[in-house]
């Protein structure tokens, strides 16, 4: 008899245990599906715009600090370059298409949104021999090269 009662107790002890694991897992099934939940409500609620940041390259010429930055479909208007000190920051926005409205997507890949790009520039730069050019939604910024860290808003001209 006393092999029963172990028995017993044995069964006991692994069914509590089974219980416990069981309930351990639902717990973190329900705490896994909050997160997800709060997850795809927050992609849901963006329309698709998020912050992005545009591909930059920078290169240096004798006289000159030379800096593309790929952002196409974006407006000229829309993007904003100022030079403090040594810091170049170019920002704007890629807004969506005004036809969205009534479709049911299944794919998007391209980005939207702000984006703000800021770079410590390797020397300094003469805020008046600035240019900026946008070309096939190539942005191309050519620094002059001098001493100096004057602040100053640069336009955006078009091609």
């Amino acid at each position: 008899m006393g092999q029963a009662v172990k028995t017993k107790e044995v069964n006991l002890a692994m069914l509590t245990r089974s219980r416990s694991l069981r309930g351990e897992l639902e717990r973190m099934q329900k705490e896994m599906d909050r997160i997800w939940d709060r997850f795809s409500s927050d992609m849901s609620s963006s329309t698709f715009e998020q912050d992005w940041n545009p591909s930059l390259d920078l290169a240096e010429t004798e006289d000159n600090l030379v800096v593309e930055l790929e952002v196409p479909g974006i407006n000229p208007k829309d993007i904003s370059i100022s030079i403090t000190g040594n810091m170049l920051t170019i920002s704007g926005e890629k807004k969506q298409a005004a036809d969205r409205e009534g479709k049911n997507y299944h794919l998007v890949e391209r980005s939207y949104g702000k984006f703000s790009r800021s770079i410590q520039l390797p020397t300094s730069v003469d805020p008046d021999r600035v240019e900026a050019r946008y070309n096939n939604g190539i942005l191309r910024v050519t620094l002059g090269k001098t001493e100096g860290g004057k602040s100053k808003r640069i336009e955006v001209k078009t091609a």
